[in-house]
């Protein structure tokens, strides 16, 4: 009797042991799919949410659950932070910390993202007002942008717009310019801005971040002179902006490199980021 109940009581303990660890749900590298999901978004106003929740089919049925980080860096540093996260970001802030998912069998590239074949993908956009319409010093950044000199920068890590693009000629501006909004678009701002002002020593070009929404509302005021936007201008936007895209960059579904997923299909990224699936057993 009491060997019966020695083993009933071990085999509980086991049974006990294989559900707290998880026990059935573990692959062959330690990745527990029975953990749930932690999802990161961005927030209410950035480009990045508002394509990423167009293309998928989310809309406003974001999971309850979901953290809001309001940059790039932030989705980032959480993925990396975290085996059992998943996350967007732009392609071109990708880097070795995260890993990104093929989507529906394709992964983010630049022949893809060109092609189409990409799914997830947007402008990068700068916006202006009609009195920067006629600003010489932004037109003339906005003119190197465009050109071949620019669209190689744009070239580094995202997509050209226009592969034939005129070459720039200096004019010997001076002045300061003050662009701000998307912090996807600011890196390539960031770069486009280094390569210009080594053309004009004279010219002094001031990046701020802020998401999207507040780059496309301060060009709209005049606080700063170009604005910087991942998502296309509204009908009620359009009638005070003006909008050029300077590239094209893809929406990268992120996860950490320890995570063994390699392919998830827009169906599934809209299952996890409207709650539908919770855990990653759920992906099948």
């Amino acid at each position: 009797m009491k060997k019966t109940l020695v083993l009933i009581f071990l085999l509980a303990l086991f049974l006990f042991t294989l559900v707290a660890c998880g026990g059935g749900n573990t692959s062959d590298d330690g990745f527990d799919t029975s953990r749930v999901i932690a999802v990161f978004t961005r927030e209410d106003g950035s480009g990045t949410r508002d394509a990423f929740v167009s293309i998928t089919g989310v809309g406003d049925n974001m999971y309850a659950e979901a953290v809001v980080e309001n940059s790039t860096a932030g989705i980032r540093t959480n993925v990396v932070n975290n085996p059992y996260a998943i996350g967007y970001i732009s392609v071109g802030s990708m880097n070795d910390t995260v890993k990104a998912l093929s989507v529906n069998g394709v992964l983010p590239s630049d022949d893809t993202i060109r092609s189409g074949a990409y799914g997830l993908q947007r402008p990068f956009t700068i916006v202006y007002n009609a009195e920067n319409a006629n600003n010489e010093l932004a037109q003339d950044f906005i003119a190197f942008m465009l050109s071949s000199e620019g669209q190689n920068v744009a070239a580094t890590n995202w997509t050209r717009v226009n592969v034939n693009a005129p070459a720039y000629t200096t004019r010997g501006l001076t002045g300061t310019l003050r662009v701000g909004g998307s912090t996807s678009v600011e890196p390539l701002m960031q770069r486009m801005k280094e390569a210009y002002e080594v053309l004009n020593p004279g010219v002094n070009i001031e990046i701020s971040g802020g998401g999207s929404g507040t780059g496309i509302n301060e060009a709209t005021s005049g606080v700063i002179h170009i604005g910087m936007s991942s998502r296309a201008l509204r009908d009620n936007e359009k009638e005070n902006l003006t909008d050029i895209d300077i590239a094209l960059d893809g929406v990268a579904v992120i996860v950490n490199p320890e995570n063994p997923l390699t392919n998830i299909t827009i169906d599934q990224i809209k299952a996890i980021f409207t709650g539908e699936t919770i855990r990653w057993n759920g992906i099948n």
